[in-house]
């Protein structure tokens, strides 16, 4: 309703219409006051000529005598009919001598009486008292030049008062017609001649706004909104092409005529929304001339913005309609491939690559590579499948130059939002990640001392867990997944009596709060697994954070000992409580003489320095039999038991062969020497 008010249109209408109103009620109000006083002049004529007959037709005795005053009133009453009453005054008295008539009798009438005794001359007036209207006309009565009594004669202008009414209706109702027709009227005039175009000429100019261009008026009209169309339609035709000059400079590379960085991810974005909708691929391959910074500073810059012209010019030949083709950076092409799957994209790309090497000014003197991405299978937003495609792209030139690489997770170390938050829903889902235990059975008595708690993933089925902590480190979410882990480990009810778990923590997960607040204050009876697979760049801040642990009843492992960056320098920095052997040292060993002396040496070690020594991964009673006569203090794998769920048992063979080879202690293998089953 406001924003209607604050029409021009409405405004201008509404204000001609209280301009004709207001002349119109001006009009009725002169005309109702003219006939009010019409009526009153006419009333005043037939009380005076009513008078003068009363006073021709009285003697002055009769002015004495009451009952003669009161017969001529009614001869003058029949006489005038119209006469609403009369009566006459004595001087000093507020009741008539005589009246015929319903008489006012009210402050005005004896105000009346008053004046025109004390003035001796006729005083008039009109007299409203409720619902009563009269015109009074007093006239003083004398006999023998002395003033006698005072003739008051009223006239009832009711009836003239109901015709006046009578006519201000209709005259109303005629100016109300005739205000509704002259406001519909200039509505439509005004509509038509001045408000439309005007309403045109603003949505013309909205659209031109929106981007419209090619919006015109077109009207032929003479007057002023005709010029004002013209010059419209020529700011609209300026505006057109010099938008269509600067989408040109936005949108084109000047130096190769091909898209721009700009435009290629416009139209990346669009080819990939469409792709989406309709479900097929999209690739992106990215295509960088090898050392031409060298080549720039030794030629020159000339020559190298020909080598450019000529490499587009090759791309344009090689690609014709296969893709969309652009210069994403100084002496970097970028290729939208639409409809590729994986193979045929590196296919093209490769095909782009070798054009663009064919473009050197010397056949052999100019190396490219080139890097290939591909929606929906490797990233589904434009941004990161052009941070795959870039990272596809400097594993390629890290490969030496001269080649074209297809994205692989294993090899591009690119972390993209997109994939951060693809893996962080995977470990929201419920029930992603739980736990197992697998028995640490100690090899002299067959018993479990303990249990490591194993994370198993729900998320990608046939993954191993080593692929979702690498991940989550990569996405910067470790800290959280170790620390969930860590607390579902702690929380499984039930654990055997005598019997501690051990938690597997990688040294920055050790350090962050998150893995710290699922720690208890007292960690008596929990062994941390410091996992291999991160380096360590603090050595003495994780001692540190190791000390403090101890201090709270925790022992400290050293996990795969023997394989990565769990060396024998690692164990002594740490400080071990257990040393747990790698896989790779445990495989086979029973017929790996190399394999017997270092464990064995290790054995010896860890005695030397209090420490014991756990073999992971015994898988056959074979290898089992090897590391209970070389003294190993304890061992988990699938000879002794599976992980499953709180509290697997010890397989009863394995166990057994524990009792029985730790009482033949006699027939321990020399260190050196050759196993044989």
């Amino acid at each position: 309703m406001v924003s209607r008010l604050r029409s021009l249109r409405v405004q201008v209408t509404i204000a001609l219409a209280v301009a004709a109103a207001l002349c119109a009620y001006l009009a009725s109000k002169s005309s109702s006051d003219e006939l009010h006083g019409a009526y009153r002049d006419s009333a005043q004529t037939l009380l005076e000529d009513s008078t003068n007959r009363f006073e021709n037709g009285v003697s002055p005795a009769d002015l004495r005598r009451p009952e003669a005053i009161q017969r001529d009133l009614e001869r003058l009453s029949a006489v005038h009919p119209e006469l609403a009453s009369v009566a006459v005054y004595r001087p000093g008295s507020s009741t008539p001598v005589a009246s015929v008539g319903e008489s006012a009798r009210g402050s005005t009438e004896l105000g009346l009486v008053t004046t025109a005794l004390s003035s001796r001359e006729q005083a008039s007036a009109e007299s409203r008292d409720g619902d009563r209207h009269d015109e009074l006309l007093a006239t003083p009565l004398a006999a023998d030049g002395q003033l006698e009594a005072a003739l008051v004669a009223g006239y009832d202008m009711r009836p003239f008062d109901a015709e006046l009414a009578d006519r201000n209706r209709r005259v109303a109702i005629v100016l109300g017609i005739l205000l509704l027709s002259f406001t519909i009227f200039t509505a439509l005039v005004l509509g038509r001649g001045i408000f439309r175009p005007l309403d045109r000429l603003r949505l013309a100019t909205r659209a031109v706004g929106g981007g419209d261009l090619a919006t015109r008026l077109g009207w032929r009209r003479r007057d002023e909104l005709g010029m004002l169309s013209r010059d419209f339609d020529t700011m609209a035709s300026d505006l057109e092409e010099n938008n269509r000059r600067l989408e040109e400079l936005a949108h084109r590379d000047p130096l190769t005529g091909l898209a721009n960085h700009r435009h290629f991810q416009e139209l990346l974005g669009k080819e990939l929304e469409l792709a989406g909708r309709e479900g097929h691929s999209v690739a992106v391959a990215l295509i960088d001339i090898d050392d031409f910074k060298r080549l720039n500073e030794s030629r020159g810059h000339p020559f190298g913005d020909e080598v450019l012209s000529a490499a587009a010019a090759g791309l344009r030949t090689a690609m014709r309609d296969l893709g969309v083709l652009a210069r994403v950076g100084g002496d970097e092409f970028g290729i939208i491939l639409l409809d590729s799957e994986e193979g045929r994209a590196f296919a093209l790309a490769e095909g782009a690559r070798v054009a663009v090497e064919a473009a050197g000014p010397v056949p052999g003197s100019l190396r490219a590579s080139a890097g290939v991405a591909v929606f929906p299978n490797d990233a589904r937003t434009p941004g990161a499948l052009l941070q795959l495609a870039a990272g596809s792209l400097e594993w390629a030139k890290s490969s030496g130059g001269g080649r074209t690489r297809a994205y692989d997770p294993e090899q591009v170390f690119v972390v993209t939002d997109e994939q951060r938050e693809q893996f962080a829903r995977l470990l929201a889902e419920e029930d992603a990640v739980h736990p197992v235990f697998q028995p640490i059975v100690s090899l002299a008595s067959g018993e479990p001392v303990g249990y490591e708690a194993l994370a198993r993933f729900t998320g990608k089925p046939g993954l191993p867990p080593s692929w979702w902590f690498s991940q989550a480190h990569r996405f910067g979410l470790g800290a959280p997944l170790e620390a969930d882990t860590v607390r579902l480990a702690l929380a499984a009810p039930g654990r055997p009596d005598g019997c501690y778990i051990s938690v597997n923590l990688s040294p920055s997960g050790l350090a962050s709060p998150e893995v710290r607040d699922q720690l208890p204050d007292d960690l008596s009876g929990i062994v941390i697994e410091i996992t291999e697979e991160e380096r360590v760049r603090d050595l003495e801040a994780l001692q540190r954070d190791l000390d403090s642990l101890r201090a709270r009843g925790a022992r400290i492992a050293v996990d795969d000992a023997g394989e990565g960056y769990a060396g024998l320098q690692r164990v002594m920095s740490v400080r071990a409580d257990l040393i747990k052997l790698d896989r790779a040292l445990v495989a086979d060993v029973h017929n790996d003489a190399a394999k017997i002396a270092l464990i064995g040496s290790l054995v010896h070690f860890a005695r030397s320095t209090g420490s014991s020594i756990c073999a992971e991964g015994i898988e056959t009673l074979d290898e089992l039999r090897v590391l209970i006569h070389l003294g190993v203090a304890s061992g988990q794998g699938w000879a002794l038991a599976r992980p499953g769920e709180p509290w697997p048992r010890v397989n009863t063979e394995a166990a057994r062969l524990c009792r029985e080879l730790r009482k033949e202690q006699s027939k321990l293998v020399p260190l050196g020497s050759k196993w044989s089953a």
